[in-house]
């Protein structure tokens, strides 16, 4: 049986927030335990606060190659001014460092065929500014799915999903991918385009 954290937990919380908030929760438990337990718990109470050494150490580990808010923005501003011709390769080159295999297709909704243990996805992309995304388009890249018999599908947008696209993408193998997703593409495949 496998066991799932609840996304309300204090754990889950603090994983999603800066590492450093788990280490300053980890400091104020072991210094109350030590201030307001008799000296025979004080110790047992101080070890009260491990999980939260733990937790912190996760949550850094996670956050290790997260990118600042600053230089989202700053990512995100370029991506806008990018033709298509230089927004693919970026794209092309992030998603090669992520282990996949790519090849460009250039009929269809879906741009990019990626592969990576045995699965295939197919990634749309062309519409990255794109104020609205519906789910016409994403229908669309759903039947390619199934032509091209795919794993799953994939469709990045600056702009913003309808509700009618975020509840196709939930029912079905398919991931959308918004402006924080894109900035991190960005930024992965630019720095394997450095010399």
């Amino acid at each position: 049986m496998k066991f799932k954290m609840s996304e309300k937990s204090l754990f889950a919380a603090l994983l999603r927030a800066p590492w450093w908030v788990s280490f300053l929760v980890m400091l104020a438990v072991a210094l109350v335990a030590g201030a307001l337990l008799p000296d025979a718990y004080k110790t047992a109470g101080m070890l009260g606060a491990f999980p939260f050494l733990v937790i912190g150490v996760m949550a850094a580990w996670r956050q290790r190659n997260a990118i600042s808010a600053s230089r989202i923005q700053e990512l995100l501003e370029q991506a806008r001014g990018m033709g298509w011709r230089d927004f693919s390769v970026l794209v092309e080159e992030a998603l090669r460092q992520q282990g996949f295999v790519v090849a460009r297709l250039t009929d269809g909704p879906a741009d990019f065929q990626i592969e990576k243990n045995g699965r295939v996805t197919l990634v749309s992309a062309k519409r990255w500014k794109a104020a609205t995304v519906g789910a016409e388009h994403l229908r669309e890249l759903l039947a390619a799915r199934e032509s091209r018999d795919a794993f799953s599908c994939t469709c990045m947008s600056l702009g913003i999903f309808s509700q009618a696209a975020i509840d196709l993408a939930n029912n079905s193998p398919m991931q959308l991918l918004g402006s924080a997703n894109i900035a991190q593409l960005m930024h992965d495949g630019a720095k394997a385009l450095k010399p």
